[in-house]
């Protein structure tokens, strides 16, 4: 038994991405370069997904055959919940308390959730240059001992339980790994179906951290008033608009795009200007948007060719300047702190996917802003599909597992 382990591959614990909308599954090699070893999603139906309840009995229900389907290995397991399990906000500690800073943390949530401290599971991490001030992540324990209970039924162990923000910044570790790379500030942008969560670090230093409670549910609902069909058939048609949008051509490599950024495996985008009527026509933003990354790769303009025109589209612009502002404010604040302006935009999640949608924010918010690929590198030149994972496509909304998978290596 000792001989087959010393020669058995290592592999990251399981690791499950709660968000509101599904539940991503992904387990990594542990190798210096890491290679995928499975990977499966599940789909929460809409009657699911704002009852937290029917939530964990649909999951309770098709967890254990799509671990038992996936391809695996092990028995360990890591998890994210989805964020509306979790508080997020930004503290001040008494230093001249009797309390530990912990303890303080504790008491102040508990006092926000009306429980007791010891119902509650807080972390808090100081900001750089500060250790009065602290960003505070934190979840009732009963919610992190249903997600424990969830895994018993499937026969696995749960490790550990991680808010969204931890894992996104460990997912682009490998690009902080010199000095100068330290020093860069970063606004990490997952947008998602329930919610849009937002971390800002320097390097990989936690600074702020929120979440905004819009997400592609608001996108359905106008996309359903503007169509006259229900919330399901506007969410896959809208997805399938964006879909024809996006260029078929697979990302290319960071040495390919010589965007200058050392180390980067991101794809910029929404970096084009509106033109002096944007605002007058906001239909064709997004062709305004695709134009300009064609013209700025050199290749030829994509077509739009399955995008209908026939009946009024919907309007997301009031969704759209709703979360601009937040992030504007997310950004004041981290300036605040940091002493020095946001460098960089990285957006994540699926709605991430929509160019209309990110190219808003990048006009908007004036900071370089790209779309993070986490999962491309882990292809390691394969060009076969690994469960729902296409390498010719770039999966934004797998940054939450694939920085769990990290966090489960370096433990």
């Amino acid at each position: 038994m000792r001989i087959r382990r010393m020669f058995s591959k290592t592999v990251s614990p399981v690791v499950a991405d709660f968000g509101a909308s599904s539940v991503k599954l992904l387990q990594l090699t542990g190798d210096e370069t890491p290679c995928i070893v499975a990977a499966a999603e599940i789909e929460i139906p809409d009657e699911a997904r704002g009852n937290v309840d029917r939530r964990f009995a649909f999951l309770a229900e098709e967890l254990p055959a799509a671990l038992r389907k996936g391809g695996f290995e092990g028995k360990r397991a890591m998890c994210s919940p989805a964020s509306s399990h979790f508080i997020v906000q930004q503290t001040r500690i008494d230093e001249s308390s009797s309390l530990s800073a912990d303890d303080q943390v504790s008491a102040e949530v508990a006092g926000r959730m009306n429980c007791l401290p010891n119902a509650v599971v807080a972390r808090s991490f100081p900001t750089p240059g500060s250790e009065r001030d602290r960003v505070v992540l934190a979840i009732a324990r009963d919610d992190v001992m249903r997600h424990v209970d969830l895994f018993k039924r499937c026969r696995f162990d749960l490790m550990g339980v991680q808010p969204d923000q931890i894992p996104m910044l460990h997912a682009f570790n490998h690009l902080h790994r010199r000095s100068e790379d330290r020093s860069i500030s970063t606004m990490y942008v997952d947008a998602g179906w329930g919610a849009v969560k937002v971390a800002v670090a320097r390097g990989t230093d936690l600074v702020f951290a929120r979440i905004i409670q819009i997400g592609g549910r608001q996108f359905d609902e106008i996309s359903a008033a503007a169509w006259g069909c229900t919330n399901t058939a506007a969410r896959a048609r809208r997805i399938q608009e964006e879909t024809a949008q996006s260029s078929p051509k697979p990302l290319r490599s960071a040495a390919e795009t010589n965007e200058g950024e050392s180390g980067s495996v991101m794809l910029r985008v929404g970096m084009a200007k509106a033109d002096a009527d944007a605002e007058h026509s906001r239909s064709d933003s997004a062709t305004d948007l695709m134009l300009a990354e064609d013209r700025r790769i050199g290749d030829a303009p994509m077509s739009l060719t399955g995008v209908s025109t026939a009946c009024p589209q919907p309007d997301f612009i009031e969704v759209h300047e709703t979360i601009a502002d937040e992030l504007s404010m997310c950004a004041r604040y981290a300036q605040a702190s940091l002493g020095s302006p946001v460098d960089r935009i990285v957006m994540l999640g699926g709605e991430s996917h929509s160019r209309r949608f990110a190219g808003h924010l990048a006009r908007r918010m004036g900071i370089k802003t790209s779309v993070g690929d986490p999962i491309r590198r882990l292809f390691a030149g394969k060009s076969e599909c690994v469960g729902p994972l296409d390498p010719s496509r770039e999966h934004p909304e797998w940054v939450v597992a694939c920085g769990l998978c990290a966090m489960g290596v370096e433990a």
